[in-house]
Order: structure tokens, then sequence, then C-alpha cells
């Protein structure tokens, strides 16, 4: 193998796919990045077997191969080289990494113990913006679960209804739903659950990009692909919960509030509710305004106000404080409408304001105390 390319490129690619390398494995091969030539491109990929990635770089190529090396090393390596152009070259499994001024070697495993990557050739189910799904997907994974004893609630629930794709997670105390509007409706349409974990990758690769997104699908994988990048996952078996009828169809009391100064009040409050598990209690006053109050036998309590437009009764209810604030951070509107019906029922966050398209809730349970 032998091809030159820019240090920019190369960086970027191994940042993007070093993420998906696994760092406790006994094959040391998935620990390694494949470095392969296809056709006048270099292709970089990686696995841990469950998340795939192929990233393709345009590369003058002088002579076909393919290995794979350390993936740790080779990206911070390369990260660390001046811009310009980077000459690889590989003999008997040593990658041969060359500048004017470094010449670098990097003892590697055959490309033939690497894992195959699966690949779906059917048509793409749907095609949509880059932005579009970035936003949507960082508005709904916050609330997906951690946990994978319940592996369905460690996913990204993704639907097509007529002409919206929903998107929905939730770990059981707490909920999040985001409506995207399709230009038209899908051919076929499609339910599947998505390990959370490929939704945070597909989050970060698309970055700013401008591109579209394809969506590829077959009976257990989904792929997305944005440009010269192909993101491929296993998915998730099972029964997403029936979501819709824990959503309250009414509110006693709500009120719209800054969505920066709730997010600032809700802040200060959490930093007196860590021995508390993050209980804070939210005091809400008919004529005009919400108080978030915390305690901590140790450090002391706080209380936090902040004038909101009120509809209904005084009401009060009692939330983890880093449920309330990932939801906050999500939101992309100035203002937000906060709803609940009573201290024991769950409440609704939602953006409001002039144009605002109802398209997004985030519900979170109420902490009995």
């Amino acid at each position: 193998m032998r091809l030159s390319l820019t240090q920019e490129n190369l960086a970027r690619a191994l940042a993007s796919v070093g993420r998906v390398v696994s760092t406790r494995t006994s094959l040391p091969v998935l620990s390694n990045v494949l470095v392969a030539t296809d056709g006048n491109r270099l292709r970089l990929s990686a696995t841990n077997l469950e998340i795939g990635i192929n990233y393709w770089i345009g590369s003058k190529i002088e002579q076909q191969g393919s290995l794979t090396v350390p993936a740790r090393l080779f990206a911070e390596f390369v990260s660390s080289l001046p811009h310009g152009n980077i000459e690889l070259s590989a003999i008997d499994n040593v990658l041969t990494v060359q500048t004017p001024h470094y010449e670098s070697k990097i003892n590697g495993i055959s490309a033939e113990e690497f894992p195959l990557i699966p690949t779906i050739t059917s048509d793409p189910v749907l095609s949509l913006d880059a932005g579009l799904l970035r936003d949507a997907l960082a508005q709904v994974v916050v609330a997906a679960s951690a946990d994978e004893a319940r592996p369905v609630l460690a996913g990204v629930y993704m639907y097509t209804e007529e002409k919206n794709l929903f998107l929905v997670a939730t770990d059981s105390y707490r909920l999040a739903e985001k409506r995207v509007e399709l230009e038209e409706e899908p051919a076929k349409g499609f339910s599947v659950i998505v390990p959370a974990r490929t939704m945070q990758e597909l989050v970060r690769l698309l970055g700013d990009a401008s591109d579209v997104v394809e969506i590829y699908l077959d009976e257990n994988q989904v792929m997305f692909r944005i440009g010269d990048v192909e993101l491929v996952s296993r998915l998730i078996e099972g029964q997403f919960p029936n979501y819709r009828q824990i959503i309250p169809q009414k509110a006693e009391t709500s009120f719209d509030i800054d969505t920066a100064e709730f997010l600032r009040i809700t802040k200060v409050a959490s930093l007196f509710a860590r021995e508390s598990a993050g209980s804070v209690k939210l005091e809400i006053k008919a004529e005009g305004e919400v108080s978030i109050m915390s305690s901590d036998s140790e450090v002391g309590g706080n209380k936090s106000s902040a004038e909101c437009e009120v509809a209904g009764d005084d009401g009060e209810i009692s939330l983890n404080a880093r449920y309330l604030t990932d939801a906050l951070s999500v939101m992309k509107t100035p203002q937000v409408t906060f709803a609940i019906s009573g201290k024991l029922s769950a409440c609704v966050i939602s953006p409001t304001g002039e144009d605002v398209v109802d398209d997004y809730l985030h519900i979170v349970m109420p902490l009995r105390t």
C-alpha cells in the first residue's frame, strides 16, 4: 500500500472513527482502525461489533493495500503533525507515516483479522436534512436510559406516521418526543429502536454537516449515510412502551418563562441538592412567580425565583434537578411552557412563543417527598 493525502483530512476522519473503537476488548484487532485503499480513495473503518463506521477520504493512491493499526496511537500521532501532505505506506503489516520532517513506523495487524462491517444495499427508506436530524436527535437522546438491563429503554424509538418522523426516548423517569415533518410520506413506513450510543455518535458525526442523511434498514441493522461516511448499527429487539398513554392531557397549573432564566435558577438550586439525590422543589404562585428550593444538611439551602406568566392555580412539585436541567438545555426556543396537574403527576415541558411549532415535549416524573 502506498498513498498520499492531507493531514487535515486524515486527522478529521480518525477523530470520527476513533470514537467507535473498543477500549476494553479481548480481541486486539478491535482496538485498531482499518486503513484500506478503495479505488482512488482511502477508507478508514472501526467497529465494536455493535456499531461500525466507514469513512472515505480523497487520496492519491499509488499502490492498493490494507492493514489495521492501533486507533488511539495513530489518531494522536496524526493530530500532532503539522498541516500538509502525508505519505502512508505499508509492508508486512507495518505502516510507515512520512512528512517532510517526520517518519514513523506503526506495527499493525493483518486486515484479514478485522471483522466485516455489514452493508445494506437496498434503497434508503428515508432522506432528510442533516442539520434537522442532528437537532432532533440532540433533543431526544438525552432521555434514553444508560442501563442495559432494559435494552428497549437504552435506545431511541424511531418511526414514521404519515408525513412525520417521530423520535422518542425514555428511561422511565423522563421522556422526550420530537416530531419531524417530512416533505413527503415515505414509500414504506418503519418502526425501529436504535441504540442510544449509535444516535449519540450520529449527532457528533453530523456536526455542522449540511448534507442529506440517508437512512437504510434491513431486518436487524440500520445504516446512516452522510456524504462519505457510513454509520452502521444493530437494532434493538423488543417492543417500545406505549408512551403516549402517560402524556398528561390537561394541566391544572402552567407557566411560560424565559428558558435561559429557568435554566439558571435550576442550576443554582442543583448545587445545594447533591446530597438529596438532586431533589428540588418548585413552587408556582398564581400572581406570576416560580421558586426553586433545595437544601443540604451540610452545605445549606437555596431558594431561587424568577418571574413568569402563570395560568391556573398555585402549584408545587418535586423533581430531579438534573432531569430538569437536561430538558431545558436542549430547548431551542427563548421561552418554554411548564405544566403540571398536581404534585404527584408528571410535568410537561415544551417550547412556546410566536411561530413555534408544536413538535416537541419533554416529560419528567415527580419525586415523592
